[in-house]
């Protein structure tokens, strides 16, 4: 078992981790990606030096520093994310927990307030032989995968019923699916289904201390209709587990300005 110190020096290199993967591609300052952090710059000097040695990352200039770039395996599914996909370390590792467990495919959307529509920002075990050839024939399923409104299918559902007012009256489906904070519906892919549950805080994700998560994405099984079991149960149960699991256990970006409120 990990000592908390190990804890404390995985967790601080993996807030470095972060901190570049906001700044997103290309060459950044130290003192940009030390912004991001609640470290002083020396600090993460160090872990970016570990993150160099792992070859994580590499210096193209003196003073700046670049992830590098991560090679596309020829079997994965780009056509399912959407293109503002902002990736997040640690919920690729709850996506590629969970399609371990699993063995099926993971899909994490999240939500645009101004389109009312839920987008695919990741995705885990698309490289399914059966899967990638169905998807082949239905494109017009991996465009609903990707984006779609609110109200299509589980992914969305379970975050619509968890994003009306506690005092707001809900259809019945939608209080179920509140009572139970899992969805099951069939899939745009024709054949297979959506299992979701509600995810209150991406891991990884910046947060603000002291305010009320509030509900900002979903995950799904994406299976075919005929699994065995009660996929409803299961897969519900392991997914409400491993997302609070990783939520708890993942390094909290803290904001800018708050951290700096900290140091005064």
């Amino acid at each position: 078992m990990r000592s908390s110190h190990q804890r404390r020096e995985r967790d601080r290199t993996n807030a470095v981790l972060h901190a570049l993967l906001q700044l997103g591609p290309g060459p950044h300052k130290l003192s940009e990606i030390t912004a991001r952090t609640a470290m002083d710059e020396e600090e993460v000097r160090r872990r970016l030096l570990q993150l160099f040695k792992a070859k994580v990352c590499y210096r193209p200039h003196f003073g700046y520093w670049e992830l590098r770039p991560t090679p596309v395996a020829p079997t994965d599914t780009p056509g399912l994310v959407h293109p503002s996909a902002t990736p997040l370390l640690d919920a690729a590792l709850l996506l590629e927990g969970l399609h371990s467990r699993t063995e099926q495919a993971v899909l994490l959307h999240t939500y645009s307030p101004i389109t009312g529509e839920r987008l695919c920002i990741g995705v885990a075990g698309a490289h399914d032989l059966r899967l990638r050839r169905e998807l082949a024939f239905a494109p017009r399923a991996v465009s609903r995968l990707r984006q779609a409104p609110l109200d299509s299918d589980a992914a969305g559902l379970v975050m619509l019923a968890n994003l009306a007012g506690h005092d707001t009256p809900l259809r019945e489906d939608l209080r179920q699916i509140w009572a139970t904070q899992v969805a099951l519906t069939k899939a745009p892919l024709p054949g297979w289904i959506l299992v979701s549950v509600p995810v209150r805080r991406l891991p990884g994700a910046p947060t603000i201390p002291g305010a009320e998560p509030r509900v900002v994405a979903s995950v799904s099984i994406l299976a075919p209709d005929h699994a065995h079991g009660d996929p409803l149960v299961a897969y519900g149960r392991l997914m409400r587990n491993a997302v609070q699991a990783a939520t708890e256990s993942s390094v909290v970006i803290t904001p800018p300005r708050f951290a700096a409120a900290q140091a005064a």
